[in-house]
C-alpha cells in the first residue's frame, strides 16, 4: 500500500439516496487527487438525562467524559446521515431541549479534531474517476506539504445586450495535459476563446479523455491565430461552441486556483447563466463537478467549486491590508505594475469594446487576455495566492475561507476545549451578554511639537491574553488556582489554552522574520489579532464579553501605567492610541535620539514586568517598542474646539537621506477628497516642516486653480451603497450625480463626479462649467485653516481678505 503527501483544496459534504460521503479534493506530487471518507459519522451532544424522541432515527448514544460550558455531564449521538441530524437537532429545539455542536460541519470536524491543516499524509489504494485518482476511507495524518499551484486568471468580455464576445485565461503552471507532461516543466500560455460568426470555424480544442495526454497542437486546436507574448486565439461561430471549447480548456489547463477582478460577482455568475440559457452543464469543477456560486452578503460573493480555489483580487488585497485610491483594476495595476489597461479610464470602455467586437475582433482579444495577465501580475507582485495559502495553513481553513475568523476560531478552539472535557453551544443558541470597550485615546494639546518618539507595544492584546491567562476555558474554569486581572475579572493560572497557542504562534512568527517569509509572518499575526474580537461576538460559540473587556481593560490599564511612567520622569506624553504613546524627547536626548530610546525602552519594560509580578504575580510577556523618530509632528484641534483631534496626526520621519511624510486620520488619507485636496495638505505639511514660504504658494495654488491648471485633480469619488433610485429622504451629492447616468448607473458600486455651476455632474458627462469656488472653500481652506490657526494665519488673510466668490 503506497503512501502519498498531498494538500487538501477544497472539502465538502455530500448525501444522495441515504448515502453520506465527505470529499477532500486536493493536489500532490503525482497530480490531483479525492479523499473520499465514507465511514465517518455525524454527530452532536445533548445532556445526559434527555429523553431521546421516538421515532428519530440515530445509530448510537454513547456516554462520554464531556461536559457543556456549566459542567453538566453529556451524551454523544451518533447518525447515519447528515439529514437525520439535522432533523434530530430541529425536534429536540421544538421540545426545548439544548443540543451542542450540532452546526459544526462534518467536513471541519473531520479535519479538525485530526489537527489536519491542509496537508496530509495517506496512505491506500485508488481508482480513476473522472481523470483523477479517488482514495476511498484511507489512513490520513496531518502533514506540513508545500504545494506548486497552477493558476488560471480568469477575465471574460460581453456586450450591451448580454452577448459573451470572448473568454480568456492567462494559465501558469504545469498542467494537466499537453506539452511536457511528464517533465514538471511550467507552462505560461495565454488563451483567447473568441466568438465570431462571420469567420471560418475553428477546430474547437477537443475533450480530454482519461489518461491521454494530447500533443500541443492537439491540445490547443489545429487552428489558432497567434497573439503577442505567449497567447493564442480560436474563434467560434456560436456562444455554445465557445461555451463548450472553454469546458476542453479548463480540463485540459486543470488549474488549482482560479484568479481575476471581481471574478466571482461577475465573470462566473455570468458564465453560469451562460451555460444555463444554453442547457450546458457549467462542469468546471475537477471531475466535471459543477460550481455553487452565491452571495455571502451583499456584493461579497463566494464560489464553490470541486477541487479548485476561487481567490478575487479587490477582496483578496483589502484583506492583505492594501490601500489605493480604487480598486479598479486600472488604477491596482497602474500603481503595482507601472502598466494599465489597453482601454484607460478616461475612453467610454463600453463603447470601446463595442467598437473592436464590430471592427477589430483580434484587437479586442489583446485587450481580454491583457486584462488578465494584469491581474497575474498584481497577484505575483504582492504573492497574494502565498499569503492566502499561509494563512490557510495557519488557520486550517480553506484558502476560499481564510478571512472568516470565528470559523477559524473555531477550527483551533474545537478540538483543544474537547481534549479539555469540554462541549461547546450551537452558535445560534448562544446570546449576547454586552460589548467591551475599546482601546484608550488621549490627546494632549494640538500643535506642533519637535522630536517625538512613538513607541508601542508588540501584539498587545495577544501579549496580554498570554500574561493574563484569558480565554473561554480559563474563564470557565476560573475557580482552579484564579487570578484577577486589572478589571477584576477573574481567570484560572493552570486551566487555559490560548496562552500555549500564543506562544507557540508568536516563536514561529520570529523564525518566519529570521527566514524572511513575510507571508507567514503576517498570516499569523491576522490569525492572533483576530482572537480578541472573535470572543466578543454573538456569532462565536464561546462569546463571552466579559473576555474581550478583560483584554481591552488590561490594555488601558497599561497604557495608563506607561504614560504616567513617562510622565513622573519628566516626560511630555503628546499622544496615545491602544497600544502605543508618542513621547517629546528631552532636549538634551535629541542629539543621540537611538540611545535615548533604547534606555526609555529597557526602563518601562522593567517598570511594567516588575509591576505585574508584584501585583498579580504573574510573568510579563509584554514587551513595548520604539517604532519611529518623529522629528516634528502636528496634532489638529478638534473642528470648533480646543482640544486635540484623536487618530490624527502628521510626522516628519528622517532617517538618513531618507525622509517621509506620514498621515493618520488626515484628508491625505482618505479616498473621499480630490487629489487636488489631498497634494494641497501634503504639500502644505512638507512646505512648512521644512521651513519653507507658504502664502505666496497659496495664494499662487488659488490662482492657478482658476486658471484651469488642476483641472484634472477636482474628481470625486464616493461609494455608492445602494441603487442611485433607493436614496429617498436624503440625496447626497454623489448621488444626485449618478441619477444623471440614468441606465448606465445601475449596478453602480461607485461614482466619480465633478462640481459644476449646475451642481455634481458625472465625470463622464460635459462639465466645463467647473465651480472653482466650491473647490477653493470646500477642499482647501478647511485643510489650511485646520494648520494655518497654529501660524497665527488664516486662510482667507493669504487671499486677501476678500470673498473667495469675487477673487478674480
Amino acid at each position: 500500500m503506497a503512501t502519498y503527501k498531498g494538500y487538501i483544496l477544497t472539502r465538502e459534504c455530500l448525501e444522495d439516496g441515504g448515502r453520506r460521503r465527505l470529499h477532500f479534493t486536493g493536489i500532490g506530487r503525482d497530480g490531483p487527487f479525492e479523499i473520499v471518507i465514507t465511514n465517518n459519522r455525524p454527530l452532536f451532544f445533548i445532556p445526559r438525562g434527555t429523553v431521546f424522541p421516538q421515532r428519530l432515527a440515530y445509530l448510537e448514544r454513547r456516554q462520554v467524559d464531556l461536559t457543556d460550558f456549566t459542567g453538566n455531564p453529556v451524551d454523544a449521538v451518533y447518525f447515519r446521515t447528515q439529514n437525520d441530524l439535522y432533523r434530530a437537532r430541529d425536534r429536540l429545539k421544538a421540545q426545548g431541549t439544548p443540543t451542542f455542536e450540532a452546526d459544526v460541519r462534518p467536513e471541519e470536524r473531520f479535519l479538525m479534531e485530526r489537527f489536519i491543516h491542509g496537508g496530509i499524509e495517506f496512505e491506500g489504494d485508488f481508482n480513476r474517476v473522472g481523470g483523477i485518482r479517488q482514495f476511498v476511507n484511507p489512513r490520513m495524518r496531518a502533514k506540513t506539504f508545500q504545494p506548486q499551484f497552477s493558476v488560471l486568471s480568469l477575465d471574460i468580455e460581453t456586450g450591451q445586450k448580454g452577448e459573451l464576445y470572448s473568454i480568456a485565461g492567462h494559465f501558469q503552471g504545469r498542467p494537466a495535459l499537453g506539452p511536457h507532461p511528464d517533465d514538471g516543466e511550467s507552462c505560461d500560455v495565454g488563451v483567447v476563446l473568441l466568438l465570431d460568426a462571420d469567420h471560418e470555424a475553428t477546430d474547437p480544442p477537443p475533450h480530454v479523455k482519461n489518461g491521454e495526454r494530447p500533443r500541443e497542437d492537439v491540445l490547443l486546436g489545429k487552428r489558432y491565430e497567434h497573439l503577442p507574448d505567449k497567447g493564442v486565439l480560436f474563434r467560434f461561430k456560436t456562444e455554445k461552441k465557445l461555451l463548450t471549447a472553454f469546458l476542453s480548456v479548463m480540463g485540459a489547463l486543470d488549474p488549482d486556483i482560479i484568479i481575476g477582478w471581481h471574478v466571482i460577482g461577475f465573470d462566473l455568475m455570468f458564465l453560469e447563466n451562460k451555460y444555463k440559457a444554453w442547457g450546458l452543464p457549467f462542469a468546471i469543477g475537477r471531475a466535471g463537478g459543477p460550481p455553487r456560486i452565491f452571495e455571502v452578503r451583499k456584493g461579497v460573493f463566494r464560489a464553490d467549486i470541486p477541487g479548485r480555489i476561487v481567490i478575487d483580487g479587490p477582496p483578496a488585497l483589502r484583506a492583505a491590508f492594501y490601500s489605493f485610491e480604487n480598486f479598479r483594476l486600472e488604477t491596482v495595476a497602474s500603481e503595482l505594475l507601472g502598466q494599465g489597461k489597453d482601454i484607460d479610464a478616461k475612453t467610454d470602455k463600453v463603447a470601446e469594446i463595442e467598437r473592436r467586437y464590430q471592427e477589430d475582433k483580434k484587437s479586442l482579444a489583446s485587450y481580454n487576455l491583457q486584462d488578465c495577465r494584469l491581474v497575474s501580475g498584481i497577484f505575483s507582485k504582492t504573492g497574494l495566492v502565498d499569503l492566502t495559502f499561509k494563512r490557510a495553513f495557519i488557520s486550517g481553513l480553506p484558502m476560499d475561507r481564510v478571512g472568516m475568523s470565528v470559523a477559524a476560531f473555531d477550527f483551533f478552539m474545537l478540538p483543544r476545549m474537547h481534549r479539555h472535557g469540554v462541549v461547546a453551544p450551537n452558535v445560534q443558541d448562544v446570546e449576547s451578554t454586552g460589548s467591551a470597550a475599546g482601546g484608550w485615546v488621549f490627546v494632549k494639546s494640538p500643535g506642533f511639537y519637535e522630536h517625538v518618539a512613538v513607541f508601542d507595544f508588540k501584539s498587545l492584546y495577544p501579549s496580554i491574553i498570554r500574561t493574563f491567562k484569558i480565554d473561554p476555558l480559563s474563564r470557565l474554569r476560573a475557580y482552579i488556582d484564579p487570578l484577577d486581572t486589572p478589571v477584576g475579572t477573574s481567570f484560572s493560572r493552570t486551566e487555559h489554552i490560548l496562552p500555549a497557542a500564543i506562544t507557540e504562534l508568536m516563536a514561529k512568527r520570529e523564525q518566519a522574520k529570521k527566514d524572511k517569509d513575510p507571508h507567514l509572518s503576517q498570516a499569523i499575526k491576522i490569525l492572533m489579532n483576530s482572537f480578541y474580537g472573535v470572543m466578543g461576538t454573538p456569532g462565536c460559540r464561546f462569546h463571552d464579553h466579559r473576555l474581550p473587556a478583560a483584554i481591552t481593560g488590561t490594555g488601558q490599564w497599561v497604557l495608563k501605567l506607561t504614560r504616567d511612567h513617562f510622565e513622573k520622569h519628566g516626560y511630555d506624553v503628546l499622544y496615545g492610541d491602544t497600544d502605543s504613546v508618542f513621547v517629546q524627547l528631552k532636549r538634551g536626548e535629541r542629539f543621540d535620539a537611538d540611545k535615548a530610546v533604547r534606555k526609555l525602552v529597557r526602563r518601562i519594560n522593567t517598570f511594567i514586568a516588575d509591576t505585574i509580578k508584584t501585583a498579580f504575580g504573574l510573568e510579563s510577556h509584554l514587551e513595548l517598542e520604539f517604532e519611529r523618530h518623529f522629528m516634528k509632528l502636528f496634532i489638529p484641534a478638534l473642528r470648533g474646539g480646543g482640544e486635540g483631534a484623536k487618530k490624527r496626526y502628521v510626522g516628519l520621519v528622517a532617517e538618513a537621506e531618507n525622509e517621509e511624510l506620514v498621515f493618520t486620520g488626515l484628508e491625505f488619507v482618505r479616498s473621499d477628497w480630490t487629489r487636488l485636496a489631498r497634494n494641497f495638505q501634503y504639500d502644505l505639511f512638507d512646505r512648512i516642516f521644512h521651513d519653507r514660504e507658504v502664502i505666496d504658494w497659496i495664494r499662487g495654488m488659488v490662482s492657478d486653480i482658476r486658471r484651469q491648471v488642476y483641472d484634472d485633480d477636482l474628481i470625486y469619488r464616493k461609494r455608492l451603497r445602494k441603487a442611485p433610485a433607493e436614496y429617498v429622504k436624503v440625496v447626497p451629492p454623489h448621488v444626485k450625480a449618478a441619477r444623471l447616468l440614468g441606465p448606465r448607473a445601475e449596478g453602480l458600486k461607485e461614482i466619480r463626479y465633478v462640481m459644476t455651476q449646475r451642481g455634481p455632474i458625472p465625470q463622464e458627462l460635459p462639465h466645463d462649467d467647473l465651480d472653482y469656488t466650491h473647490y477653493i472653500e470646500k477642499q482647501l481652506k478647511p485643510i489650511a485653516d485646520a494648520v494655518l490657526q497654529f501660524l497665527g494665519l488664516s486662510f482667507s488673510d493669504i487671499v486677501g481678505g476678500r470673498q473667495l466668490t469675487l477673487f478674480p
